[in-house]
């Protein structure tokens, strides 16, 4: 595709497997490139994503970055009402992966070089980064509440996102 985005998923748990066999098939065909997936953290819940870290770390996928966006929020809950995840990295890193945590994921100043140094690294090993971010962020009426988690802005709620926006 031109926009290098080969597959989209719905889903949970169902991207981050696919992108494991790509990134196995290229390595075993010596194709260039690293694969790129975004997984949530509520998607570190599920039993695929571990599978496929033990899977990527086995067959040494260096050419596989995962990007977690880590906002605590899943559902309509927070994950440490749910499942917590506590220390994200050092599970990664447990399952013998490159981990790097981006404090602000709002932050180009500290997305963009992580990405860089996951693009670019010369470990045998898969990398992660896990980014810290706030669910709606940008819109405080919206912001760090799991009840925007699926929830459609619409109608009123159109014009308050618009005005905290400054677009109106």
């Amino acid at each position: 595709p031109e926009n290098g985005i080969h597959c989209t998923t719905g889903s949970l748990g169902h991207g981050f497997p696919m992108a494991t066999g790509m990134a196995m098939a290229k390595k075993r065909l010596s194709d260039a490139g690293k694969i790129f997936v975004m997984i949530s953290d509520g998607e570190c819940q599920e039993g695929t994503t571990w599978e496929s870290l033990l899977i990527a770390a086995k067959h040494q996928l260096e050419n596989l970055v995962v990007l977690v966006d880590y906002n605590k929020i899943q559902a309509l809950s927070r994950l440490d009402e749910a499942l917590p995840l506590g220390d994200l990295a050092a599970k990664f890193r447990a399952f013998e992966w490159d981990c790097e945590e981006v404090i602000d994921g709002h932050s180009f100043e500290e997305l963009v070089p992580g990405l860089m140094r996951a693009a670019h690294g010369e470990s045998l090993r898969p990398r992660a980064l896990i980014v810290h971010t706030i669910k709606g962020k940008g819109i405080p009426s919206f912001e760090d509440d799991p009840a925007w988690h699926a929830r459609k802005v619409k109608g009123e709620y159109l014009e308050v996102g618009k005005k905290e926006l400054g677009l109106l």
